[in-house]
């Protein structure tokens, strides 16, 4: 069987064991290298006359790059040899004496972190709504920034305070929102500047009618949270916020591991877990601010905050009581600094009216 050949067809394998289209594309673009790479020398190249040094050969042309990458290709050449295998296209795999490269630990990674002041900066620097609504999905509930571009009104549902994601997989996930988010979200429906139809997205696209398919992409989100960062001078992400409210939710709600774990939608507990390191680390390295060498200075009053979460002020984090699901409990309002942002998009709303 030709290589090329037997790429389409494990793509096709692939569709049906529900692999995101992202992943998919990915791997059939580094594949697709490697047949032109293998090319060069022999014009239509047969799966079975691929080698170990083929495969080497490919991959020593990747280093340098992002563990993330090489692992990637690795796994993409790993796949399609393993599935041909067991196909019986090829006798043997010759990516089974290739051992694959070693990612580098989460916590030893520069990862973007935004702080408290970094997110309150964020809300109160959006020029609109489209900006608003956007930053305010990702950080009172974290979702991955593909669930939020394709997030649409039909999946808010404000008389019981829920909203329903698509997830990774195309599998769903009903979430209950935070009181402050149920107000922003009732507030942009009663705005006449937000088209609020069932089949309209939460976030509004940045140019009116710029999407011309079915679907749009999520990078929408991406440029969202980077012109709002840039503006603000945050280096900030869709994840950077989304790894925010992890830290943000576990402070406020100690050892509710599991409940973060459903809140975003992971299969595995552990990688719960690697959201929360850089807290951890943070915390372990805290007994060093009373290292002394007497000498006689003062030390700070201050107490050190963790600098990760969006932690609204304790004032204005009422926790709902158990008995008042679907309902805002009485007196819950915004805080000062959302409310000044709301007040100056209803002016707005008010200016365009007249």
């Amino acid at each position: 069987m030709r290589l090329a050949r037997a790429i389409d067809l494990w793509m096709g394998e692939l569709a049906r064991g529900g692999r995101t289209a992202s992943t998919r594309t990915s791997y059939e673009r580094y594949l697709f290298k490697f047949v032109a790479q293998l090319e060069q020398a022999r014009p239509d190249v047969d799966a079975r006359q691929v080698t170990t040094n083929d495969c080497r050969h490919f991959l020593d042309g990747w280093t340098g790059r992002s563990a993330s990458t090489v692992c990637s290709i690795h796994s993409a050449l790993s796949g399609l040899f393993g599935w041909l295998y067991l196909e019986g296209e090829v006798d043997a795999n010759p990516m089974t004496r290739i051992a694959r490269p070693r990612r580098p630990r989460p916590e030893d990674l520069d990862v973007v972190i935004v702080t408290p002041a970094d997110v309150e900066r964020m809300l109160r620097a959006t020029a609109d709504w489209q900006e608003f609504l956007c930053l305010a999905v990702l950080a009172y509930l974290g979702p991955r920034r593909d669930s939020v571009s394709r997030l649409r009104w039909r999946d808010v549902d404000l008389a019981e305070g829920t909203i329903r994601f698509r997830e990774k997989g195309n599998k769903i996930s009903v979430k209950p929102m935070p009181n402050e988010l149920r107000l922003i979200l009732r507030s942009a429906m009663e705005s006449a500047e937000v088209s609020c139809g069932p089949d309209d997205y939460v976030i509004p696209n940045r140019r009116p009618a710029s999407v011309r398919r079915a679907e749009r992409s999520n990078k929408v989100i991406w440029e969202t949270v980077r012109t709002v960062g840039e503006r603000v001078g945050v280096r900030a992400t869709a994840h950077a916020l989304r790894r925010a409210f992890a830290v943000a939710f576990l402070t406020g709600h100690p050892g509710a591991i599991e409940s973060l774990q459903a809140l975003l939608n992971h299969s595995r507990i552990d990688t719960t877990q690697v959201y929360l390191r850089p807290l951890n680390r943070s915390k372990a390295m805290e007994p060093v601010r009373d290292l002394s060498w007497g000498l006689g200075f003062e030390a700070e009053a201050e107490e050190a905050h963790t600098g990760f979460e969006p932690v609204l002020p304790p004032q204005a984090r009422g926790r709902p009581d158990s008995g008042s699901a679907g309902r805002i409990p009485p007196g819950s309002e915004l805080n000062p600094q959302l409310r000044d942002v709301l007040e100056r998009l209803k002016e707005r709303d008010r200016e365009r009216r007249r």
